[in-house]
C-alpha cells in the first residue's frame, strides 16, 4: 500500500489550546498508528468517561484494518491479491465487498485516474516499501509498456454476490490513495456509536470534523491550516463546518532518486510514469474515503484537474503545481482565511 504523506497539517494552534483554562481541560488528546501513519485523535467532552473506550476500540480496528488491507504484507488483501493473480475467485465478507465497491465506484467517477488495480506499477517503480528515499534504479521503458498496455482497471475485476475474481492475471490491488479516508470514516463511526458528539481526527496531516469544540457558552468551530508543500510556511486557514473532512495528495515526500533524478511516488495510470505536474491537492468533502480518493486523482490529473473534480462531485479543491502557483474552486477559495499566496479561481 503506498501511502501518502501529506503537507496540510492540523494546525490547531490558539484555536484548540489557547482558550480558557477550563476549555483547555476539556480537550482530551489520544495518537494512534495506522497505516504508518501517526494519528491524532483530539475529543470535545463535558464528560470524559466515556472517551477512553472509544479510543480502544478505534485503536483495536485501526490495527485490524493495518494487517487487512496492506498490499504487499501478510493479511487479508494480499491473500485476495494472491488468489486473483492466480485466476481464482475469493469469496468476500460484507465489510470487503462494500469497501471494494466504494473504491471501483471511485474510481470510475475519476476516469479512472485513482487507480487502485495498478499494484503492479506501484511494485515495479519500488514504492512498496516502509523507507524513504528509495535510491534504487527506476524501471525499463519496456517493463513499464507491459503493464501500461494492458489498461488494468476496476474493469478487470468481476463481482457476482460475494464473491470477486478477475480477468488479468497481473492485477494488483492496493488501496494506498484511499485508506486513510477509510479509517478516519470508521473512526469518526465508533465516536458516534459512544455518543461522542465533538471530536477532530487528524491522520497524518488528513482529517476529519465532527461537532464543534467548547462548551454551549463558549461553542466554536475547529480550525486548521494549509501549509505549503515547498516551505511549511501557511498558505491559508480554514474554518472547518461540522462535519467535514480536509484531505490533502502530494507528491513530494515520498520518493526515488537516482543518478540526480528524483520520482514521485504517486503513479499515473496511463503513462506508469511518476507525476511531477500537480504538487499537490487538497479536497474538502463531507467524508475521508470521497476526499483521499479525489485528492489523489486531482494530482494524477494535472491540470486537467477541473474535469475530473466535476466527475467526482467535488466542489472544493485547491491545487498548487510545480511552478508554486495555486488554483482553486471558487467554493474553496471563498473559505480561505489569511491566504499567504495568490491563487487563481477556475471553475
Amino acid at each position: 500500500m503506498s501511502y501518502k504523506i501529506n503537507w496540510i497539517t492540523v494546525a490547531l494552534l490558539a484555536y484548540l489550546l489557547t482558550s480558557c483554562d477550563n476549555q483547555k481541560s476539556k480537550v482530551s488528546v489520544h495518537q494512534l498508528w495506522v497505516f504508518g501513519t501517526l494519528v491524532e485523535i483530539n475529543v470535545w467532552a463535558d464528560d470524559a468517561q466515556h472517551i477512553q473506550p472509544a479510543i480502544n476500540e478505534i485503536s483495536e480496528t485501526f490495527n485490524d484494518m493495518h494487517h487487512q488491507w496492506h498490499a504487499w504484507k501478510p493479511g487479508r488483501l494480499t491473500e485476495i491479491n494472491q488468489a486473483l493473480r492466480s485466476g481464482k475467485t475469493v469469496h468476500l465478507a460484507k465489510e470487503e465487498l462494500s469497501f471494494i465497491q466504494q473504491t471501483i465506484s471511485f474510481s470510475r467517477q475519476s476516469q479512472y485516474l485513482f487507480n487502485p488495480a495498478i499494484g503492479e506499477l506501484i511494485h515495479l517503480w519500488g514504492f512498496h516499501s516502509d523507507e524513504y528515499p528509495i535510491l534504487t534504479p527506476p524501471p525499463t521503458e519496456q517493463e513499464i509498456q507491459a503493464l501500461t498496455t494492458q489498461n488494468i482497471t476496476v474493469e478487470n475485476l468481476n463481482i457476482n454476490d460475494q464473491s470477486i475474481s478477475s480477468n488479468n492475471t497481473n492485477i494488483w490491488l492496493d488501496f494506498g490513495g484511499i485508506a486513510k479516508g477509510y479509517a478516519i470514516d470508521i473512526a469518526v463511526g465508533i465516536l458516534h456509536k459512544h455518543q461522542i458528539k465533538n471530536a477532530i481526527i487528524n491522520a497524518g496531516g488528513d482529517l476529519r470534523s465532527i461537532g464543534s469544540k467548547g462548551g454551549i457558552k463558549n461553542k466554536s468551530p475547529w480550525r486548521v491550516a494549509i501549509q505549503s508543500p515547498n516551505d511549511r510556511s501557511m498558505v491559508a486557514e480554514i474554518t472547518i463546518n461540522g462535519d467535514e473532512s480536509v484531505f490533502t495528495s502530494g507528491n513530494y515526500q515520498r520518493y526515488k532518486e537516482f543518478n540526480g533524478q528524483r520520482y514521485a511516488h504517486i503513479i499515473h495510470p496511463e503513462t506508469g510514469l511518476p507525476v511531477d505536474n500537480i504538487i499537490s491537492a487538497t479536497v474538502i468533502a463531507t467524508n475521508g474515503i470521497t476526499a483521499d480518493a479525489a485528492a489523489t486523482a486531482l494530482v494524477v490529473a494535472g491540470m486537467q484537474w477541473p474535469e475530473i473534480a466535476k466527475s467526482m462531485q467535488i466542489d472544493q479543491a485547491l491545487i498548487i503545481n510545480e511552478h508554486q502557483q495555486c488554483y482553486g474552486t471558487k467554493a474553496m477559495i471563498s473559505r480561505l482565511e489569511n491566504l499567504s499566496i495568490s491563487c487563481q479561481i477556475i471553475d
